[in-house]
């Protein structure tokens, strides 16, 4: 059982914190979507103040709609040279923290859309020194961490919670993802419970397999695909 995991689900779980540099992990067959929800959800009381990037995904409004949060927003910068939005600064995330006391956790997407990843180990320390948590939708980067030629993925970088859609960076079904969770300062009993709301009471195990599939293929072959997709990548650059 997803919801009570015991046994060969219980170590999946634990095999993907250790992946990733986490501290627990859960499987999500509902998509990223349900893991920023939980993620928000437990991250702050109903009517709390949340600092966010102004580039989420709609599951984090709709996160905030079912809580009743107070939002302040945080723009990300353009680069003109090419037309897109950068990540956010921590500089931003200083300022909007010194300016509003009373925010209680910050959410923010790395890599963007468009591929922009934050300095995530700053931010991280940034927002710890007010004794809040740090929630990353990481969604469009479960690859990082898993080969010494990428970056670092935002667990190792000390982030409180961090999303990761398998699917869309590794090669696994749609509507797989993970949560992983470190440190004290989101209550764990309550993530668990608002993973019970937010997740199928009959979650797939197709796809739990298609999880764990691809991250044993990660560990057994991923050095030598990522070397083989740098090769490709920069020959069609």
């Amino acid at each position: 059982n997803l919801h009570q995991p015991e046994g060969m689900i219980a170590e999946l779980q634990r095999a993907a914190a250790r992946l990733y540099g986490a501290e627990e992990s859960f499987y999500l067959i509902n998509g990223s979507t349900c893991g920023i929800l939980s993620a928000v959800s437990a991250a702050l009381s109903e009517g709390g103040h949340i600092l966010m990037a102004r580039n989420c995904h709609k599951s984090a409004y709709h996160g905030v709609y079912l809580r009743n949060l107070k939002v302040t927003y945080l723009y990300p910068p353009c680069l003109d040279e090419y037309d897109i939005f950068d990540a956010v600064t921590p500089q931003q995330i200083e300022d909007a923290l010194e300016a509003e006391p009373d925010i209680r956790a910050v959410l923010i997407v790395s890599p963007t859309y468009e591929g922009r990843i934050a300095d995530i180990r700053r931010i991280a320390d940034i927002v710890h020194r007010r004794e809040i948590p740090l929630i990353v939708d990481e969604a469009h980067g479960a690859h990082l961490g898993l080969a010494d030629m990428l970056p670092e993925n935002s667990c190792q970088a000390g982030a409180d919670l961090v999303i990761h859609s398998v699917h869309k960076t590794l090669p696994a079904p749609t509507q797989t993802a993970l949560l992983h969770i470190n440190g004290t300062l989101v209550d764990r009993g309550l993530l668990r419970r608002f993973l019970r709301i937010y997740q199928s009471s009959s979650p797939s195990y197709p796809l739990m397999a298609g999880i764990d599939n691809a991250l044993r293929y990660i560990e057994e072959s991923g050095g030598e695909a990522f070397r083989e997709f740098r090769v490709r990548f920069r020959e069609m650059t």
